[in-house]
């Protein structure tokens, strides 16, 4: 059995079914795992079953597309199963990460006042936050990029990783609720990821609408089957990206929207209900 660190381009190899086990993903998905129950741990604290379930749901989204077959397909074979690993990781696992720390261990990972929250609180800011993101997605999705990393090893694990980093900060502001560490309110909220569909079809329209195989690496790779050649499957990444990773952003606009609606409603019916209780005092006894 062949063993590997992480997935990686094999050009002019043919595709096989025999199963291939990448070490770093189980290692880093371990990792993971034990590093936020040590946390509790060292920390007295229960754990909260809800956010283990967010926290695992996270992780396990990364090993599955990166573990064999989906790795292997999405870093060497197809681009759509690339695409796909994009996706899952920016849209599924940073979110549901984020969504899956308290509080109070966010300020024990990253103190007030340390060169580390500075860091992060920079990096988090949202305009700077879209910047990143944006730039890792366009930078990350260019040929050269694609067919010099990804036929590595270590140039696919940090496309991987800069994958997951720039959706974490992207996340960061839209998802968390602490307004000293940056977080955003509707309709900022709305805006800031409508701004980001926005940016991501440009690189989704030119892997749909171009005529031409833009990635060395998915127009060598010998076919998995007949008739769908580089072009269509490229042209599928591109709706792939564009309709999944739209849906899921607008989704999540959507269902801000509908809670800050929700909110405003109750806090006019709590004025409302003050107003009423603060009425003209009855001074005839």
């Amino acid at each position: 059995m062949n063993v590997a660190w992480w997935c990686s381009g094999n050009p002019g190899q043919v595709w096989t079914w025999r199963y291939t086990p990448f070490l770093g993903v189980w290692i880093v998905s371990a990792a993971l795992i034990g590093g936020y129950l040590r946390a509790h741990r060292s920390a007295g604290r229960p754990v909260d079953r809800r956010l283990l379930r967010r926290w695992v749901a996270g992780v396990a989204a990364i090993a599955l597309v990166s573990e064999w077959p989906l790795g292997a397909l999405g870093a060497g074979y197809l681009a759509t199963v690339g695409i796909l690993r994009y996706v899952a990781i920016t849209f599924i696992a940073a979110p549901l990460l984020i969504a899956a720390v308290p509080t109070w261990l966010l300020d024990r990972w990253l103190p007030h006042g340390t060169a580390r929250w500075t860091a992060v609180r920079w990096l988090t800011r949202w305009p700077v936050a879209l910047l990143l993101f944006n730039a890792v997605l366009f930078g990350t999705h260019l040929p050269g990029t694609i067919d010099t990393l990804k036929v590595y090893q270590l140039g696919s694990f940090a496309v991987d990783a800069a994958h997951l980093l720039a959706a974490l900060a992207w996340w960061f502001p839209a998802m968390r609720r602490e307004p000293d560490r940056g977080a955003l309110r509707e309709p900022l909220r709305a805006f800031y990821l409508f701004a980001s569909s926005m940016l991501m079809f440009v690189p989704a329209t030119f892997l749909a609408f171009s005529p031409l195989p833009l990635y060395g690496l998915y127009e060598l790779a010998p076919p998995l089957w007949l008739g769908f050649d580089p072009v269509r499957d490229q042209q599928l990444a591109g709706v792939l990206m564009n309709v999944v990773g739209g849906l899921a952003l607008w989704t999540v606009i959507a269902i801000g929207f509908m809670r800050w609606g929700q909110a405003e409603e109750r806090a006019d019916a709590a004025a409302r209900r003050a107003r009423a209780g603060s009425g003209p005092v009855d001074r005839t006894s």
